[in-house]
């Protein structure tokens, strides 16, 4: 398992909290938490019950907690805490609605308070302080023995989940979108062809919590994909090195996962491709593409194809088009009526200029439409083709499902 730890040992703020005795519970998992447990807090009924602090945890490359802490807000998990008197404490809350966290956290209420001078808090020792303060207080006014700690310190408990990651992923914590993210835990995902708009779609699924990416490209990392690809190489790293090795050392940096099959895919690798949960094909083959496309219907596979076509007019004008096309077992019957088989001419004007741009909006169309299937992005109207032309700044939408 490759993750970044969370040490409460190493975070002065989280160690003074454990040896005072609260309970801590830190998981990390799609996102980074923190849950304080056993908050003894008042209900409608003016009963002393046990609730739930909950805050989203910002861990820096170390393991360690940053600070100043960038968020203000608190969760809680229970009912609405109410002062002594059995009236909610309205003027903490913030959001009256229940919220699911991801990685099996679900909220009650959402809490907002700001320290006195409105500046940021130094620390989650204070911050937790701060809340757990004003929900205490009013449980004292009826039990005066309840506390929120132990009399002696409590281990904090971590629970944590495989990740792919070397390093937290501290936007999805801070974002508190860590439901959503769950959403695309695919397992093994194919990318065929490394080339301009493959390289760059690799570049976007590389940053998902995608189990196992594989790679397929029996090419080289020439000079001229220097221009067409993400990043920089320095003029000494071009030597020719296999596709796969080259992507795959850069993107072993950042995370797990990632698989090289230094080859191209014809007839005889096909059965390969049974097994996997999603597969983008990325090349300018067209025998090959129609071979690889066949095969993936065949094995009731979903896929996104994509491809670039550019031509230039009588004026000098590059014209163009980028298209993705989605096949899902409940939808492939478009397929031949919209994807081109036909063999490029040699003096295809596509394969030696560079356009960058338009390989990296190829790229980001065909992954967007992915998280659209994955149901991380809201998808209305369920397009399973759609072409960009460049000149008319112009995206059409066809074959709903």
């Amino acid at each position: 398992m490759s993750v970044t730890p969370i040490n409460p040992k190493l975070s002065a703020d989280l160690t003074k909290l454990e040896a005072e005795g609260f309970r801590l519970k830190l998981v990390q998992g799609s996102a980074y938490h923190l849950l304080i447990e056993g908050i003894p807090a008042v209900t409608s009924n003016r009963e002393v019950v046990l609730g739930t602090l909950y805050t989203t945890l910002d861990i820096g490359p170390n393991g360690v907690t940053v600070n100043p802490v960038a968020d203000h807000q608190c969760w809680w998990i229970g009912e609405a805490p109410c002062n002594a008197d059995g009236e909610v404490m309205q003027e903490m809350i913030s959001n009256k609605d229940p919220a699911d966290k991801g990685d099996g956290i679900r909220t009650t209420i959402g809490f907002s308070r700001k320290r006195g001078d409105k500046a940021s808090y130094p620390d989650y020792y204070e911050k937790i302080w701060t809340y757990v303060r004003l929900i205490w207080h009013e449980a004292q006014a009826i039990d005066p023995d309840c506390d929120p700690r132990s009399d002696k310190p409590v281990p904090a408990i971590v629970e944590a989940s495989r990740r792919v990651f070397h390093y937290p992923d501290m936007a999805t914590t801070r974002a508190g979108i860590g439901a959503a993210i769950t959403k695309l835990l695919a397992s093994r995902v194919a990318i065929i062809g490394l080339g301009g708009t493959g390289s760059y779609i690799l570049d976007l699924m590389a940053k998902t919590p995608v189990a196992e990416l594989h790679l397929f490209d029996g090419d080289v990392f020439a000079v001229h994909n220097a221009f067409r690809s993400p990043g920089a190489p320095a003029k000494e790293e071009l030597k020719d090195p296999p596709k796969v090795d080259w992507f795959a050392d850069i993107y072993d940096r950042m995370r797990t996962g990632i698989i090289r099959h230094p080859y191209y895919v014809g007839a005889e690798q096909l059965a390969e491709l049974k097994d996997f949960d999603f597969v983008f094909v990325a090349i300018d083959n067209a025998k090959a593409r129609k071979i690889i496309l066949e095969g993936l219907i065949a094995f009731n596979i979903s896929f996104i194809d994509v491809g670039i076509d550019i031509s230039i007019d009588n004026r000098g004008f590059l014209r163009g088009q980028s298209r993705f096309t989605v096949g899902t077992p409940e939808h492939y019957s478009h397929i031949p009526e919209v994807v081109s088989f036909d063999v490029p001419a040699e003096n295809d004007i596509y394969r030696n200029i560079q356009v960058a741009d338009l390989n990296m909006l190829n790229a980001a169309m065909a992954v967007k439409k992915w998280k659209k299937l994955r149901g991380f992005y809201a998808d209305d109207m369920r397009e399973h083709h759609s072409l960009y032309t460049v000149a008319t700044h112009g995206l059409t939408k066809e074959d709903k499902a």
